[in-house]
């Protein structure tokens, strides 16, 4: 490959200096850069500031690359990523002129008769869109993430954004200027650039203004906080006041035509023109209807483009260049040519005519890019310069609407006929402004649609529609830079285990052991004798007030009124929709406090829960999150009892502390508030402790356990553990709109109740079948370690029914266990014939091991 060129499609196109990738092409000859989503029309260059998605290839493997706004490289792999055999000659093509039998939701008319068409409908349709294939096999980029605290940032480059820049620093604030492109990059030559030129030298000497350039604003939260992505980092700006200099795009108008390679709006083709020397067309049409409009005219005639004909208003006659023939006050009807422009149908005097072209330049007004603004309205936000302005309504006379979803001016149309009559109603059944310009092209032609078509008395539905972050196209890697920056979660006894040789690794956002040597010895001591196992990341609450058995009742759906002092539960906590959001133990204090113990990775989630609805309830309760105050281990298996009976100045046996209960002791001088447990399936005792002296407790355990060999234990031992008795973990085996019922947790609710949070939900899921169900699963077959089997799809035949969510090898019953979602077949769970790979599987009742549950209870 030589210098200064990239390789498009199999040939070497050269790069100039100063180059874009599509300018590079372009200059090449290529004229349809992508084809559209549903139509597969041609598309060519329009926006030329990546905010439509015509331009969208493929650069390196890497699909969805604005090649309007990314600069050229040598070396460069550049393909179209959409078309069959390929986007120059694309067959599929033929679906434009199946437009009438493909109206606007037919997705929905359509794939709804019969069923089974519609898993094939789907393949089709899956291969047939979309803007090129992922890569499977690179190597992620190391990016980092990072915090920025000042008084002003300003988003937005331009002239404005640079003027506020300067305004703010002469006040005697911090300022953090951001653009997503380098200062002045998509200006073409002329008075506007010059200007921003002259500002940014004066931004540059400012030391109290801090500058980040190719640094997108992405999104605007609370706090207020300005997420800022570029190609390597995620900044995460924490302002006082945020200044939205944002500009506008150059408003996009629906017309019979509009979307034929050829039609560009202004500022592309200015800036392919003046900036890269390359002509749009040998010959072009000028619709220009303001200053910026005129400007961009002067820009082509000074680069030598043959502007036959500028279409302006009559105040702009005498301004319009003389080598170009003057429209004064007309109005474009349609574009006109089979796969690119060749003509323009202009009404002039009430008269049409048609002129002749390669190219059609609009610059018709200005649609202020306000995305970020409509995100943040309780923020301290400051909107100037073009942003700021109320922008020019564009005409919908037909055409695409739509450019990213090929929704037309037509569908629209239908859309509304069927009495879908607001813009926020139009967007989700036409799928307008949900494509990957994110309604930048087409949210304005959308609620002038709407607008055009409502009474006065309802003008509220022909508003904007609802802007949500990202406001511009952002990877996935870049906004997971900050995953490395976690904050590690330890508990009391990390040292401890380091020091036994434990394997540790990431669970729920804590640092703990996994497996201290083999885990299938460390599996057998808990079953024959006893083990040790740090629980301490366990949530803990004290759950105090007059009102705390009023909280726990609402809040849990299960019979806690009739839990006496000393006894424990087990809970589910349930949001409002009657799904699982945590479960945990809930023992009841002889003084009508509650201590409760959640899940490890869901102590804030239930901290929050328990918060948010002592306040909506208006209850007088006291919550106190010990999760960091206390550290906890388990003592379980046959031998427990006989290793902690010297070490404790209380009873323990069962008739003093049985299955269920709990009650303060003192064990190797150390207080503890022992829980009787049986998670793993064992006689077990959860000692809750001051955090403090957790390494003196498991110490003097390890030495009282040497009469019967008592081994520490891992999650990869727990996992064997839990998975015999068929207990679950919220976060693995649990959906996020998972009931009691399909979790088969069914015991854990009480609808007699009155009333608890998801109540009404569940009494309305009660009545339509479970189309799934977790259930157990014994395999035959399979890989020797049964862990394999974890996330694998569960098959009847050749139907995908579930998804295994746990597996392990059991030694107890041995053979592989799992749990697992399977789907109803015609109102049934089937309960054989189950595949899993090479494995053959059967619904098994849970538990699978000691299902009397006799030595948990011991």
């Amino acid at each position: 490959m030589t210098p200064g060129s990239l390789r498009f499609e199999g040939r070497e196109i050269p790069i100039e200096v100063g180059d874009t990738v599509a300018s590079a092409l372009f200059r090449a000859g290529v004229r349809t850069f992508s084809r559209s989503l549903k139509s597969r029309r041609r598309r060519g260059l329009y926006c030329g500031t990546g905010e439509c998605p015509n331009c969208m290839v493929t650069v390196d493997d890497v699909p969805g690359v604005r090649s309007c706004v990314t600069p050229a490289g040598p070396g460069m792999r550049v393909e179209r990523g959409r078309g069959w055999p390929s986007a120059e000659h694309d067959l599929l093509h033929v679906t434009d002129l199946m437009h009438p039998l493909m109206p606007v939701g037919f997705y929905m008319k359509t794939f709804v008769r019969p069923r089974f068409a519609w898993p094939v409908a789907e393949r089709v349709i899956r291969r047939a869109t979309g803007s090129g294939r992922l890569p499977e096999d690179r190597e992620p980029t190391r990016g980092t993430s990072r915090h920025l605290h000042v008084d002003t940032i300003v988003v937005g480059a331009g002239a404005s954004g640079l003027s506020a820049a300067l305004e703010a620093a002469s006040a005697g604030e911090r300022v953090l200027l951001c653009d997503a492109f380098p200062i002045g990059s998509q200006v073409p030559p002329g008075p506007a650039r010059d200007a921003i030129r002259a500002l940014e030298a004066r931004v540059r000497a400012e030391p109290a203004i801090g500058i980040l350039d190719r640094h997108a604003a992405v999104g605007v939260y609370d706090g207020p906080t300005v997420a800022l992505a570029s190609g390597d980092e995620l900044v995460q700006a924490h302002p006082r006041r945020i200044v939205l200099a944002t500009g506008a795009t150059e408003m996009h108008e629906a017309f019979p035509g509009n979307d034929l390679p050829g039609v560009w709006l202004g500022r592309a083709a200015s800036r392919m023109a003046g900036l890269h020397g390359v002509q749009p067309g040998r010959r072009v049409v000028v619709v220009a209807s303001t200053d910026e409009g005129l400007e961009h005219l002067r820009t082509l005639v000074a680069a030598g483009v043959n502007v036959t004909t500028a279409v302006v208003p009559a105040a702009f006659v005498d301004e319009v260049p003389s080598t170009a023939e003057a429209i004064a006050d007309g109005e474009l009807v349609s574009a006109r040519g089979r796969g690119r422009v060749r003509s323009v149908i202009v009404r002039e005097r009430g008269q049409e005519r048609r002129l002749g072209c390669e190219a059609l330049v609009l610059s018709t007004g200005l649609a202020p890019r306000d995305e970020l603004a409509r995100m943040a309205p309780d923020e301290p936000v400051e909107v100037v310069g073009d942003a700021a302005s109320a922008g020019t309504v564009p005409r919908v006379t037909g055409g695409y609407l739509c450019l990213c979803e090929d929704v037309s001016g037509r569908d629209a149309e239908q859309a509304w006929a069927e009495g879908f009559r607001s813009a926020e109603i139009l967007k989700r059944y036409t799928t307008s402004t949900m494509g990957p310009c994110r309604g930048a092209m087409c949210g304005r032609a959308l609620t002038a649609f709407a607008s055009a078509r409502s009474s006065e008395a309802d003008r509220e539905s022909a508003s904007r529609t609802t802007a949500r972050p990202p406001s511009r196209p952002v990877a996935l890697e870049t906004l997971a830079r900050s995953v490395h920056e976690v904050i590690e979660k330890r508990t009391s006894l990390h040292e401890t285990h380091l020091g036994a040789g434990a394997r540790l690794g990431w669970s729920g956002g804590w640092k703990r052991p996994f497996a201290y040597g083999d885990p299938r010895e460390e599996y057998a001591a808990v079953r024959e004798r006893a083990g040790l196992m740090d629980v301490g990341t366990l949530g803990t609450f004290l759950i105090a007030g007059r009102d705390a058995p009023a909280l726990v009742d609402r809040v849990f759906p299960g019979r806690v009124a009739d839990l006496g002092p000393g006894r424990s539960r087990y809970v589910l906590a349930l949001d409002e929709a009657g799904y699982v959001a945590d479960d945990g133990v809930l023992c009841a204090l002889e003084d009508g406090s509650y201590l409760l113990t959640s899940t490890s990775g869901g102590a804030e989630r239930m901290d929050a829960r328990l918060r948010e609805w002592t306040h909506r309830l208006g209850l007088h309760v006291h919550l106190l999150d010990r999760t960091s105050e206390l550290g906890a281990i388990l003592v379980a298996g046959p031998s427990a009892r006989e290793l902690l009976e010297p070490l404790a100045d209380d009873p323990l046996d069962p008739a003093s502390l049985p299955y269920a209960a709990h009650r303060e002791v003192a064990v190797a001088g150390v207080p503890c508030t022992a829980i009787r447990t049986g998670f793993v399936g064992e006689l077990g005792f959860e000692l809750h402790h001051p955090r403090s002296r957790g390494p003196a407790l498991w110490s003097a355990l390890m030495d009282a356990g040497e009469p019967v060999d008592v081994r520490p234990f891992g999650l990869d031992a727990l996992e064997i553990l839990r998975l015999e008795k068929g207990h679950l973990y919220i976060g693995q085996d649990a959906l996020p709109d998972d009931t009691p019922a399909k979790l088969g947790l069914d015991r854990a609710v009480d609808m007699t109740k009155d009333w608890f949070v998801g109540k009404a939900a569940l009494e309305r899921l009660a009545a339509i079948p479970l189309g799934r169900r977790l259930t157990g699963l014994a395999f035959d077959g399979g890989p020797p370690d049964g862990s394999e089997l974890r996330g694998m799809p569960v098959m009847v035949g050749d139907d995908l029914v579930g998804r295994v969510t746990s597996a392990a090898s059991s030694p107890a019953l041995g053979r592989s266990i799992g749990l697992a979602w399977v789907r109803a077949i015609d109102g049934q769970i089937p309960a054989e014939g189950l595949r899993v790979g090479d494995a053959v599987a059967t619904v098994a009742p849970t538990p699978f091991y000691d299902p009397g549950g006799e030595r948990l209870r011991g």
